[in-house]
């Protein structure tokens, strides 16, 4: 067959046209697979830089959500202690007037029930999130209270002693604090060896050490008074230190903070996954639309092609 150089150019073109056709094919069969525009940045052009900052900025919120959502659970856990101590030091304390009062004198062993309770707040004050001491400050791995280190000195009762003994605390005075957001740091967080504590542990102290006569003493009465006062100082407003409640109650501020902070984090998330989605992600039915026309367009490409290898002079004489 001899084909004209006119001929044989505008086949050429048909064949170059084919394969575009076939190429283009391939690129939208590939969207319709992965839901995606495109494989790469560098196929989304323009759009390709705003992309890269989307993703930067949306990581950087997830991380910051993560944040807020670890130091939620330890604050959790810093309003469920405070809770615990504060109920046992309310509840001590009735007792303690019961005895005071001559309801239960004869049927309460107070410095057992005093120890308990003891016990149960030190339990309590030494909680840990996994492996990581609630409060105690900087030193997360040191359990914060300990009345046997030697260095906290256990009373002799009666009568009361009302010098300030907070060497039980094995922490340190370090502040936790967490980024919330660019330029939002929260510090949070509740020490062992604030005064409400060290005050609920030397009023429970005293009675847990005290071996109570019957009838008690008045220096064993007198003693039981102390420990009230110390106890209503720890859980009610004594206008000079925080009590338990308020301690809580700051707690409860940052859990509200953080929360507020989170909920628009997550609001910019969902703007900003949407954005992405928007540059990212196809329109299926509209791919698909485009596939079938693409495929019967290049279905038509291939019979024009077959169609042009076929003409000879021969054939056109015919």
């Amino acid at each position: 067959m001899v084909t004209r150089i006119g001929t044989f150019t505008n086949q050429q073109l048909i064949l170059d046209a084919t394969l575009r056709n076939q190429s283009r094919l391939g690129d939208t069969q590939l969207q319709v697979a992965t839901g995606k525009k495109s494989q790469t940045f560098s196929g989304l052009s323009q759009d390709a830089s705003r992309l890269t900052n989307l993703k930067n900025e949306l990581a950087k919120a997830e991380q910051y959500v993560s944040n807020i959502d670890t130091v939620t659970k330890r604050l959790d856990l810093m309003e469920f202690g405070l809770e615990q101590i504060d109920g046992m030091a309310r509840e001590m304390r009735s007792l303690i007037r019961s005895n005071l009062n001559g309801d239960a004198a004869t049927t309460v062993n107070l410095s057992a029930l005093a120890q308990q309770f003891l016990d149960q707040i030190t339990e309590t004050m030494n909680l840990r999130d996994d492996s990581r001491y609630l409060f105690a400050g900087g030193k997360t791995d040191t359990k914060p209270v300990d009345l046997a280190n030697g260095i906290y000195t256990a009373p002799a009762p009666p009568p009361f002693d009302a010098t300030v003994d907070a060497g039980y605390y094995e922490g340190d005075t370090s502040i936790a604090e967490v980024r919330i957001d660019d330029s939002v740091v929260v510090q949070y967080g509740v020490l062992a060896n604030e005064s409400a504590f060290e005050k609920v542990i030397r009023a429970l102290d005293h009675v847990a050490q005290t071996t109570f006569t019957n009838p008690v003493t008045a220096a064993e009465k007198q003693m039981m008074n102390d420990a009230v006062t110390l106890l209503t100082e720890a859980v009610e407003d004594n206008g000079t230190s925080k009590t338990i409640g308020e301690l809580a109650g700051d707690v409860v501020l940052d859990l509200r903070l953080l929360d507020s902070q989170k909920e628009k984090h997550q609001e910019y998330m969902n703007f900003t996954s949407t954005s992405i989605g928007d540059i990212e992600n196809v329109n299926t039915a509209e791919a698909v639309t485009m596939l079938n026309f693409q495929q019967v367009q290049l279905q038509a490409s291939y019979e024009l092609v077959a169609r042009l290898g076929t003409l000879s002079l021969a054939n056109y004489l015919r």
